[in-house]
């Protein structure tokens, strides 16, 4: 049996539909898996039907981008695992941060153009018809147009942080995403916590310990970024700190060729007891 927590999908920024994730999923041995999409629940729909059909069990989640400080290109993204997707408060947040998206979408756009960039409209109109639209898909069309010769280079020279067509993104605030998820009945997990750029363990204990003030219920100890001595450093002080343990690939497709589902850049390995150890800490949470 294999599991993989930390999945995307065309609903936000993958490049497999539901359905295809959920055939390449079975075909790899998935038994329990999360779509986690930036921003949209879209997804969870047409997975759910998939995996029933077969025999597999999908866990709702969603991953949110956090307006949080930290140096750098650190960043805190938040997973909300086992979440009600009927939840009235939670969709009326996430259509909100989507009709932002788009016109942050607009605005690169118009950004490129000013450049002398000018994107064919049957691309400017597939952008807008996206569930999660997000730099990455602007960067796909910047690559298909011949505009650039990878992905890394239209970041560099045109949209990344810094880069002359950039545009800041709408974040949710800590403790506001941390509220909406336990609002609509899920666990709120930091994601790859290595992204919070801690230099020392020290620093990273005190970011952690920041988190933990604010309500969060558990870390993403498995993945692909962190070695084995970060992944216990993460296990022992989920351990510590009585948190919920979660680990995925963090799959997206074509974006990122070097990571696969459940094995990530081949060295991921999430043990199956821990979506055990999930539902434990869910039922003892919400009962």
């Amino acid at each position: 049996m294999a599991v993989d927590l930390h999945l995307h999908t065309t609903h936000s920024d993958g490049s497999l539909t539901p359905s295809q994730l959920v055939q390449l999923l079975k075909k790899l041995g998935v038994k329990t898996f999360a779509i986690t999409d930036h921003d949209t629940i879209s997804a969870i729909k047409q997975a759910d039907r998939a995996a029933h059909k077969n025999g597999m069990r999908l866990i709702t989640g969603v991953e949110l981008s956090i307006e949080y400080p930290l140096p750098g290109s650190a960043h805190l993204h938040l997973l909300g695992l086992f979440i009600d997707v009927q939840n009235e408060e939670l969709n009326f947040a996430l259509k909100k941060l989507r009709e932002e998206r788009k016109n942050r979408a607009h605005l690169i756009i118009h950004k490129l153009e000013q450049m002398g960039i000018e994107l064919p409209s049957s691309q400017k109109e597939k952008l807008v018809l996206n569930n999660s639209v997000g730099r990455p898909h602007i960067a796909q069309i910047l690559l298909q147009e011949g505009l650039v010769k990878s992905m890394e280079e239209a970041f560099q020279k045109y949209i990344g942080r810094n880069a002359p067509a950039y545009v800041p993104k709408k974040k949710f605030q800590l403790k506001e995403a941390i509220d909406l998820v336990h609002r609509a009945g899920g666990l709120a997990i930091v994601a790859h916590p290595v992204s919070l750029g801690a230099k020392t363990d020290a620093e990273l204990r005190d970011r952690l310990d920041a988190l933990v003030s604010c309500g969060i219920d558990g870390l993403e100890a498995y993945y692909p970024l962190h070695d084995p001595p970060l992944t216990r450093f993460f296990l022992n002080y989920a351990a510590e700190k009585r948190l919920a343990v979660s680990g995925g690939s963090d799959f997206h497709g074509e974006a990122k060729k070097e990571i696969q589902p459940v094995i990530g850049d081949g060295r991921l390995n999430v043990p199956d007891e821990i979506v055990t150890q999930l539902d434990a800490f869910y039922r003892e949470k919400y009962g």
